[in-house]
């Protein structure tokens, strides 16, 4: 879905792993996305950005020697100016900190949609992957799926691949090519 006016917060310090970076797909279409954080965490986000045809808006780098909370407040301040001049749109502040909650109900409270994105559950890879994968019917196979499974978020699932899928909403069929997936309206876990 395209959302040009909806922006995401990225905190390149806690969400700094390889199935985060593979979520970016949540964001795309923003009109905005924005990193805060240390050159090292950055980094990998602004391949994968990149990799992915997206483009950076904005960059707040934090001092390598800066405290460890230097990143949210930064994150915090831009809420700020988010409250202050509004976009209109989705705000997402991309990030596991608890932290946030009180700067996702300013946001609420000033009429802005908001949410955090944190780092995506292994039901939410799944739905990912099936979704990228399908063919146009909407169907991935089991093998396809758990190879991407495998090579891109290191999970191995056999054995428990089809449990996965059920707790991940997906609709299963099983014929003799094997078990299916699709993914449907319900939501994960």
């Amino acid at each position: 879905m395209i959302r040009s006016n909806a922006i995401v917060l990225i905190d390149c310090e806690n969400l700094t792993g390889s199935p985060r970076l593979e979520g970016l797909g949540r964001w795309a279409g923003f009109g905005r996305i924005e990193l805060f954080g240390r050159e090292g965490t950055m980094a990998p986000w602004r391949d994968a950005i990149r990799d992915r045809g997206l483009t950076i808006a904005a960059e707040t780098l934090v001092a390598d020697d800066a405290p460890s909370q230097d990143a949210d407040q930064r994150i915090a301040r831009r809420v700020d100016e988010l409250i202050a001049q509004p976009v209109g749109g989705l705000v997402v502040i991309a990030s596991n900190d608890k932290g946030f909650a009180a700067d996702l109900a300013r946001l609420a409270q000033a009429g802005l949609p908001a949410r955090q994105d944190k780092d995506p559950t292994e039901a939410e890879i799944l739905r990912l992957v099936v979704a990228e994968i399908a063919g146009e019917d909407g169907w991935a196979g089991a093998g396809g799926v758990g190879d991407h499974l495998r090579r891109r978020f290191r999970l191995d699932t056999r054995g428990r691949l089809e449990a996965l899928a059920r707790r991940a909403g997906l609709e299963i069929r099983k014929n003799t090519s094997g078990l299916w997936m699709k993914n449907s309206s319900l939501s994960c876990e």
